[in-house]
């Protein structure tokens, strides 16, 4: 039986385990025809985290400009990673988002209707960080 997917996602945190995942997601979605939305999660501790360490410095650096370079620092190695594998084409959107990297990963995935999520593993327990009955899950080493 033919699989049929359209719209999938790749969630990276820029890790080497997240590498495979990344490159595979690519060659699914090239070979498949599809579109790949990537997805980048800063979790919401480290945004509390800088946050709570910036009271304490005696600088005019506010959380807010902290957490924008973040976002912008991270939407530039998305858009490296896209570009380096030629895949511009493929992907309509990168998305960075705050929030628990699962939930987070779940819910744009329910928002961009993705038929497939394609993450990483960190160990032999990455795979049971994503619980949702609507879509494929695919977890690469």
């Amino acid at each position: 039986m033919p699989v049929d997917i359209q719209t999938m996602l790749v969630a990276t945190d820029f890790s080497k385990a997240s590498a495979p995942a990344t490159a595979y997601a690519f060659s699914l979605a090239r070979a498949l025809n599809a579109r790949l939305y990537v997805i980048y999660v800063v979790p919401e501790d480290d945004v509390r985290m800088i946050t709570a360490i910036s009271r304490h410095l005696q600088s005019e650096v506010t959380p807010a400009a902290l957490v924008e370079t973040f976002y912008a620092e991270a939407d530039k190695r998305l858009a490296t990673l896209v570009q380096d594998a030629c895949a511009t084409a493929l992907v309509p959107e990168r998305l960075i988002v705050t929030g628990q990297p699962a939930t987070a990963i779940i819910s744009w995935a329910a928002a961009k209707q993705v038929q497939l999520i394609i993450i990483g593993i960190h160990g032999r327990h990455g795979g049971h960080t994503l619980h949702d009955g609507q879509c494929r899950r695919a977890c690469a080493p």
